[in-house]
């Protein structure tokens, strides 16, 4: 749910930025807001209380934490002419987030997510800047909630797919009926999905998606090229095939197959995933049950023993808009050493 604040200070501020270059070039620009701008603030207050290990089978357990995934955005849009509208997008990242995978970099500035430039008419939309591949939009949602990711989108032993990338050119096309479709190109290398492109490095992927009656199925692909002067230059591939159903009675379900392979050297390593989510609402209770799991993963054309699998549930309500959930899970490793643990989360999140 988002709400238009033209009025409030967040927005005059917004608008301001975009009113400030006419005021530098001495054009007589007043600052405040500029009413030919649809400016908007939204955002999602989420707090949650969190265990990976609860039976400690790990070594790095660390019991209960806090986990803080409040973010805010703001958006501003215009008509540059009468068929093309100008969109633009500025969001932050969870507050307490750390990217890992993409060198570390906080969650909570302005930026993280998608933030961009974006021409919109009768054609389509485009969007330049930092935003969702369209392969990944697939792999995020629905088929990673609830409590799927560490399986389905960042599990995994092979790492084939961009997820949220900047240096990136994407269309959308407008509805054909019950067809959509995407395509996008950019330069970043999986190291950073900051903004800082590699000579060499590329991505492109698309996808498509079709509805009729109550079952959407959806589909993407995506191919790229990773530079590593140490291991050897990695040429990626990965697609998914899925549908998302809903049933009589409340009840929904939703499944997909992800397949990924990177060869480098001259060695393909490859691996599939699938994740099956099953959820039934009555009224503004609903429950969700997710199973997610990796494959054997082949290097070399050798069967490698790594398989992994999550199973999670999750119970949840929708109270005046405020959503309060409660999530139990267990993750499996395989391997000769394979080991389960539980993890429980309990938490408030509202949309605004």
């Amino acid at each position: 749910m988002e709400k238009m604040f033209k009025r409030t200070l967040v927005g005059a501020a917004v608008a301001s930025i975009v009113s400030f270059g006419a005021l530098a070039e001495g054009t007589g620009g007043q600052v405040g807001i500029n009413s030919d701008f649809d400016v908007e603030v939204y955002g999602v207050a989420a707090i949650s209380m969190v265990n990976y290990n609860v039976t400690d089978n790990n070594d790095d357990s660390t019991g209960f934490a806090v986990e803080n995934e409040s973010r805010i955005g703001f958006r501003a849009s215009g008509d540059m002419t009468d068929s093309v509208r100008v969109t633009m997008q500025i969001e932050s990242g969870y507050v307490d987030n750390t990217d890992w995978p993409h060198g570390g970099v906080a969650g909570g500035v302005l930026g993280f997510r998608d933030t961009y430039i974006g021409l919109s008419g009768d054609f389509g939309n485009v969007r330049i800047g930092r935003v969702l591949t369209p392969l990944y939009e697939i792999v995020d949602w629905p088929f990673s909630n609830p409590g799927l990711g560490s399986v389905f989108d960042w599990g995994g032993a092979v790492a084939a797919h961009y997820d949220r990338q900047s240096n990136q050119v994407r269309y959308d096309s407008p509805k054909f009926g019950g067809l959509t479709f995407a395509a996008s190109v950019g330069r970043d290398d999986n190291d950073n999905g900051g903004g800082a492109a590699t000579r060499d490095a590329y991505f492109a992927g698309a996808n498509a998606k079709y509805s009729f009656e109550k079952l959407t199925l959806m589909g993407g692909v995506e191919s790229g090229k990773r530079p590593d002067a140490v291991k050897g230059d990695a040429d990626t591939a990965a697609y998914i095939a899925g549908f998302e159903a809903a049933l009589p009675a409340g009840f929904g379900v939703a499944a997909a197959y992800k397949h990924e392979q990177s060869e480098q050297l001259g060695v393909k390593h490859e691996q599939g995933s699938y994740s099956v989510i099953g959820q039934y609402w009555n009224g503004p209770v609903g429950f969700k049950l997710g199973y997610a799991a990796n494959l054997d993963s082949e290097l070399g054309g050798v069967t490698q023993d790594n398989t992994e699998n999550t199973i999670s549930g999750q119970l949840m309500a929708v109270v005046n808009g405020f959503v309060p959930y409660l999530r139990v899970a267990q993750r499996t490793t395989g391997g000769s050493d394979s080991t389960s643990d539980i993890v429980t989360r309990v938490g408030l999140e509202y949309g605004f």
